[in-house]
């Protein structure tokens, strides 16, 4: 069996709302280890590292392969617009002047611009969709000297790709040393229950990520590897970054009554979609640990709800805040206000919708970020909204009939707290931090004026 060496590097530094565990690169690990126990793989963490460090780690060892592992392109908040490409680029040039070994970049960022990553950071390979069984696939066609263009998953050149084979049985095991850090540091890890979306908002990658066909993964790996976490840490936090956790609901059981009978007690959250919550169903996912729900609403306005091709009204919306409230869950929704088709009208229907809702914390992203190969990017052409062809530096479609700088001041006086991406609140999840607090801590923002 071959000896490979690969050095699987995890990019991601942005910290806010807090730092997260580099979980593309453990699920590409440890398949590795699963599939080729004899090979040695080295993950490196920017959390933890530096360019310096980087340079050093190459000097002291020969990889066959180095992968690159991109989470997000920018920070995808209009007030900031905080581009991650320049780090990046950094990292390849670095890696240049110490190894003559080939990278491979892959991650959402790169499945979302491939060619333009490619261009930009001047990589070897991209890989667009699933990163395990590629890898590998790579990693022995450059040892053997075999042709790499056949490998599906590999961008060849503009518009180019075999379609990723979805691997069919993923495992993930949780590095000590960092679990116990983002445990302490950002207060949670995450894992995967499935992947793929089958959804159409207008907006939105997951299709171009994860695909359109939804994969739910084996329930009783990820119960063990629950169980081999809970080893390492006592007081676990675990948010299931799932695109949307609450469709399938027979397989969403089934994982709940495996947490339940295994006996490791965990807290954990999701994204949920706000349409056909059931109480009884709740009540068992609550038992199973459920404390938080993070809500993909968009609006609160039902013409706006058809805008954004999202499968649910107001009414859903009203019904599933009434149950958490009854069941005690925590639950924020997420808005983007001044999107494609946003009026003032439809504006300030959401902003009066809201106060039907108890209890409730919202996060409104100001427009839409145009993501290439999505209904909003056509829509946005069309409408002469895109000011270059150079989506990879972050352009957002903002309705013509709004006024972005009155948002504050017309959302202020509502009933429930609306937290702005450009609120800092640093201070006090530090604190919190401090006090061995974990989750997402957003239920602490609700009186923070």
């Amino acid at each position: 069996m071959e000896h490979n060496k690969i050095l699987l590097i995890s990019a991601n530094t942005y910290g806010i709302p807090y730092k997260v565990y580099p979980i593309g690169a453990s699920y590409i690990k440890t398949y590795i280890h699963d599939h080729y126990p004899d090979w040695q793989v080295d993950l490196f963490d920017f959390n933890f590292n530096s360019y310096d460090s980087l340079r050093q780690q190459l000097l002291n060892n020969q990889y066959d392969l180095i992968a690159l592992s991109l989470r997000n392109s920018d920070d995808v908040n209009y007030y900031a617009q905080e581009s991650f490409m320049t780090h990046y680029r950094t990292i390849c040039r670095t890696i240049r002047e110490s190894s003559t070994t080939p990278i491979v970049a892959g991650g959402p960022a790169v499945s979302i611009f491939p060619q333009e990553i490619s261009d930009y950071l001047g990589v070897d390979y991209v890989v667009v969709g699933e990163g395990e069984k590629v890898l590998c696939d790579l990693s022995l066609a450059l040892k053997n000297g075999k042709e790499v263009g056949t490998i599906s998953g590999i961008w060849k050149n503009q518009n180019s790709y075999d379609k990723t084979e979805y691997a069919s049985h993923l495992n993930v095991r949780f590095e000590s040393e960092l679990a116990s850090f983002y445990l302490n540091e950002g207060g949670m890890l995450n894992i995967q229950t499935k992947r793929g979306c089958p959804f159409h908002c207008i907006y939105c990658t997951y299709p171009v990520i994860e695909g359109k066909t939804v994969r739910t993964l084996d329930s009783k790996l990820i119960v063990e590897n629950i169980k081999e976490l809970s080893q390492i840490e006592k007081n676990i936090y675990l948010f299931f970054t799932d695109s949307v956790f609450n469709i399938h609901e027979d397989y969403n059981e089934e994982l709940a009554h495996r947490i339940i009978e295994s006996g490791v007690k965990i807290k954990w959250g999701a994204y949920f979609i706000p349409r056909n919550l059931n109480k009884k169903r709740m009540e068992l996912y609550q038992k199973s640990g459920l404390t938080h729900i993070e809500f993909g609403t968009d609006s609160f306005s039902d013409q706006q709800l058809i805008n954004y091709r999202k499968e649910f009204q107001f009414s859903d919306v009203v019904e599933s805040t009434k149950i958490c409230n009854q069941l005690g869950i925590f639950h924020s929704h997420f808005l983007i206000l001044g999107g494609w088709g946003e009026t003032a009208e439809s504006l300030q229907e959401t902003i009066q919708n809201s106060d039907q809702l108890d209890n409730s914390i919202i996060f409104p992203f100001i427009g839409m970020r145009i993501y290439p190969g999505t209904e909003l990017h056509r829509l946005a052409l069309q409408e002469g909204k895109i000011k270059n062809d150079n989506l990879l530096e972050p352009q957002y479609y903002i309705s013509d009939s709004i006024s972005i700088s009155q948002l504050k001041s017309i959302t202020a006086h509502s009933k429930n707290r609306w937290v702005f991406p450009d609120e800092s609140h640093e201070e006090l999840i530090s604190r919190l931090r401090k006090r061995k607090k974990r989750g997402p801590l957003w239920e602490y923002l609700k009186y923070q004026l």
